[in-house]
């Protein structure tokens, strides 16, 4: 809250006559025979005038002075704690000052020892009378200043959930922007094999390619799809698979109508399908057995664990990739299990579109 000086000095202005009215009107209660005139007039209202004055001036600085300390919205209990203890001593010491302008301890009367002026002047002060501005102020500050600390608040708390939100989206794309040369690299290893093996299965699965490609760059802007939408993508990419490697890979797609409802990440059951082709023997002695399933709220990549001695081309995407996207838009863990002859992979299937 930066203001110009000037308009900070207006408000401390009718803040103060705030304060002198306050005081007027607790004046008129007491001495209810005393004319308003000579309430008004009375040069305790010019005191009032300066306690409103400078207690508002202050409690302004003192209010950023809190919101610079402590600006954080989880610190917002101590920013609140630190401002109205301030506030109460900033109280005493402005009725303190005020009262010994007001006062002749600075007039030299015969001489008189001045730290007996003092001490004499420090007797006559009343502490109730200072209690009285404290919590008149205290409760102004209440009012003005803690409306302020909670736009404030709010205002970091939005301005917190913008950046982590644009944090969000710039982790999101870039995970993004790694999948389609990915997946474009992985199917164009699959069609070059089919080249030397069959053309005639090699231009089926350029054309199903094309087809397939056309549904990544439909869905990879979005942030879910529905299990649906991806299953019918999947089986198509699996058809090319079986082109490829026909009695050497095993499928079992064991998902009915009633059980497709929900929401993925898209592209993220090809990518589990890509990391079990990648890193799995895949022949005709030794079959890859492959089943898709759904239990209860996940869905399972599942496979006949028979891992390559060595790896080619191995780009660390595949399956952490999967985990970031899943950590970025959902507390919902992926699940991942291995055993000496098995592995499987869990994706949590979310009910609705997160916003």
């Amino acid at each position: 809250m930066k203001k110009a000086p000037f308009k900070a000095i207006i408000q401390a202005l009718l803040a103060s006559l705030v304060v002198s009215i306050y005081f007027v009107v607790v004046a008129k209660l007491q001495y209810k025979n005393t004319p308003w005139t000579s309430i008004v007039l009375h040069p305790n209202m010019l005191r009032g005038l300066f306690y409103g004055f400078f207690l508002f001036l202050g409690n302004g600085y003192l209010s950023k002075w809190a919101a610079n300390r402590y600006p954080n919205t989880k610190d917002f209990g101590k920013k609140m704690a630190f401002f109205y203890t301030g506030s109460i001593i900033l109280s005493i010491l402005v009725v303190f000052s005020v009262n010994v302008f007001f006062s002749d301890l600075f007039t030299v009367k015969n001489n008189e020892d001045f730290l007996k002026r003092f001490h004499d002047f420090v007797g006559q002060q009343h502490i109730a009378y200072y209690f009285q501005i404290a919590i008149t102020s205290l409760f102004i500050s209440m009012v003005f200043f803690g409306f302020y600390f909670y736009k404030r608040f709010k205002d970091y708390q939005i301005k917190e959930t913008q950046q982590e939100k644009q944090q969000i989206t710039a982790q999101f794309e870039s995970l993004k922007n790694q999948l389609d040369p990915h997946f474009l690299f992985n199917s164009l290893n699959v069609l070059n094999g089919l080249i030397e093996e069959s053309p005639k299965k090699a231009s089926i699965f350029t054309t199903d390619l094309s087809k397939i490609y056309r549904y990544v760059l439909e869905q990879k802007d979005k942030s879910l799809v529905s299990l649906q939408d991806e299953l019918a993508f999947s089986k198509a990419y699996l058809n090319l698979l079986s082109l490829r490697f026909e009695d050497g890979i095993q499928i079992d797609l064991a998902i009915s109508e009633e059980q497709n409802k929900g929401f993925i990440l898209p592209l993220s059951l090809q990518l589990l399908i890509e990391n079990v082709i990648k890193h799995n023997v895949i022949s005709l002695k030794k079959p890859l057995f492959l089943k898709i399933y759904r239990n209860a709220d996940y869905l399972y990549v599942e496979n006949n664990l028979q891992k390559k001695k060595v790896l080619h081309g191995n780009s660390g995407i595949g399956l952490k990739n999967i985990q970031d996207r899943y950590r970025i838009l959902s507390s919902l863990p992926v699940h991942i299990q291995e055993s000496d002859t098995a592995f499987s992979v869990g994706l949590p299937i979310m009910a609705e579109i997160v916003a």
